[in-house]
């Protein structure tokens, strides 16, 4: 009994606090699990398709189903993740929330207790994680968030793939790429490693789980998330065109060099092209650094976990969920012989990174606003410099700066004919009118706005409309992105409004104009 005690005290405290905010979860708002567990909802019901997409309309089928005063953005979560929260949409939204926060947890310590008995990392490391990780812990579990699941997928793959059990491997990192998109950056890593078998069973599972999918979803659902919502995402744009909480390196660069006139009035620069070729060398860096990285066969758990920062990096939008998956270059840090001085200065970066409030870092001017991202640029360097030393830096800089400016040279500046209408608009508009010299938008987001009330004064209002998704006037075409858009309206032949989610989330409408010439 008492070897047990010994054994496994040391994770006790990562139980008690998920325990306890598994329980304070009951009374927490339902939150982000709206998302999951009415996508499987809409699934049971048969009507799961591509408007569950565009936020107004999936609110409007959660009214249906006689839930109110709820706000839910089911993008850009995949088709296959709604047949995965089929089975608990069948309990009511709190049991449902409660259940797979208990699953959740049970995963999340047996995949943590697994990593340290498989490396022999002191047990008494253990009791860092809920002082490190508070918050990614608690915010997981209040939110009914997917990222303990993620980090047992990942884990439980990595394990497998140090067993050399190829087929475990490929079953837990299909379903993390089925579920997330991003992990498919793993595929990088085995490429890099020459592990052709691996990626073969990784390429068979996740067409079997597609396909599976596919059955009970149908095949326009995936259809257009791959063509319409993941391209979005991968743009960062889940809600609205530039946003400081995801602390990314992406939105950085862009609120840095992208100029609005309402959303981002403050910016250092206007050089979208400089953006552009910014991020595809960031891009580079990061996966030539990688190929060197998984070269090294000293620590292949160092490489594995280079390449989950990696995600985290490359992802155009963050959370303190996401922090949680930090806790795979913890271990490596705790495991490896570095000085103590190093691994507390390391475990201060991963303290301040996951816990400091991220209201400190935004209510401080730009670029103060994303000392978050900062720090965790700082934490990737220092990771890097102090477990890796065969890197060939001069190949990395061409690899990366010759791209950059093959893009400089020859990329043209996207042609943006509109401007948004509304300063501090609500985040969802999804119609207006004019009525009484009053320009009325019909709107919804967090705070449960209604609507929006501004003075307008015109004399003729006429309703156009929309030729292959684009404003024509008199046959002239005057927009050429590829938004969603609704309701043109030309305003006494001057301007032309209309409903766009250009360089939003999808179905994130908000009114935009053109003025004529």
């Amino acid at each position: 009994m008492k070897n047990m005690i010994l054994k496994y005290y040391p994770f006790l405290p990562l139980l008690l606090l998920c325990g306890f905010y598994g329980y304070q979860a009951i009374d927490f708002p339902i939150h982000d699990f709206t998302n999951y567990y009415f996508g499987g909802k809409l699934l049971s019901e048969g009507t799961f398709n591509t408007q569950v997409y565009f936020p107004y309309q999936f609110n409007k089928a959660i009214s249906g189903l006689g839930y109110q005063n709820i706000f839910a953005n089911y993008a850009p979560n995949t088709p296959f993740l709604a047949l995965f929260f089929l089975p608990f949409s069948l309990l009511s939204i709190v049991v449902s929330k409660l259940v797979f926060n208990c699953i959740s947890i049970g995963l999340f310590a047996t995949s943590i207790y697994r990593l340290f008995s498989f490396y022999r990392i002191n047990p008494k490391l253990a009791l860092l994680i809920p002082i490190l990780f508070l918050v990614p812990i608690k915010n997981n579990l209040l939110f009914g968030q997917v990222y303990f699941l993620l980090f047992f997928l990942l884990a439980e793959g990595w394990l497998a793939y140090e067993k050399e059990n190829c087929k475990a491997m490929a079953f837990f990192w299909s379903l993390a790429i089925l579920l997330k998109v991003f992990p498919l950056l793993l595929l990088v890593f085995l490429l890099f490693k020459k592990q052709g078998k691996a990626l073969l069973y990784i390429f068979g599972f996740c067409f079997s789980l597609l396909g599976i999918s596919i059955f009970f979803t149908g095949i326009d659902c995936w259809k257009f998330y791959l063509a319409e919502v993941l391209p979005k995402a991968s743009d960062g744009e889940i809600a609205t065109a530039f946003e400081p909480n995801y602390q990314s390196v992406f939105m950085f660069l862009k609120q840095l060099l992208v100029f609005d006139l309402i959303e981002n009035p403050k910016a250092f620069f206007n050089y979208p092209v400089l953006f552009s070729a910014l991020m595809l060398a960031f891009k580079i860096g990061i996966l030539t650094l990688g190929f060197f990285v998984s070269k090294w066969r000293y620590n292949v758990f160092f490489a594995f976990s280079f390449w989950v920062l990696a995600m985290i990096l490359l992802s155009p939008y963050g959370s303190t969920y996401t922090f949680i998956l930090l806790l795979f270059p913890f271990l490596v840090l705790m495991k490896s012989d570095i000085s103590n001085i190093k691994k507390l200065t390391f475990c201060a970066l991963l303290f301040l990174i996951s816990n400091v409030p991220l209201s400190l870092f935004i209510s401080n001017d730009f670029p103060f606003s994303y000392l978050r991202l900062f720090l965790l640029l700082l934490f990737f360097v220092l990771f890097v410099m102090e477990l890796e030393q065969k890197i060939n830096w001069k190949l990395i800089v061409a690899a990366t700066l010759l791209p950059m400016i093959l893009v400089l040279i020859f990329k043209k500046e996207e042609k943006v004919t509109s401007h948004i209408m509304l300063p501090d608009a609500p985040i969802l508009i999804y119609n207006y009118k004019i009525a009484n010299d009053n320009l009325v938008a019909e709107c919804k987001d967090g705070n449960r706005r209604n609507g929006e009330v501004m003075p307008f004064d015109c004399n003729e209002v006429k309703l156009l409309s929309l030729k292959n998704n684009q404003v024509f006037y008199k046959n002239r075409q005057l927009t050429f992105d590829n938004s969603n858009k609704l309701k043109p309206m030309l305003i006494d032949h001057k301007a032309i409004l209309y409903l766009s989610d250009y360089g939003r989330g999808i179905g994130f409408y908000t009114i935009r104009i053109i003025r004529l010439k």
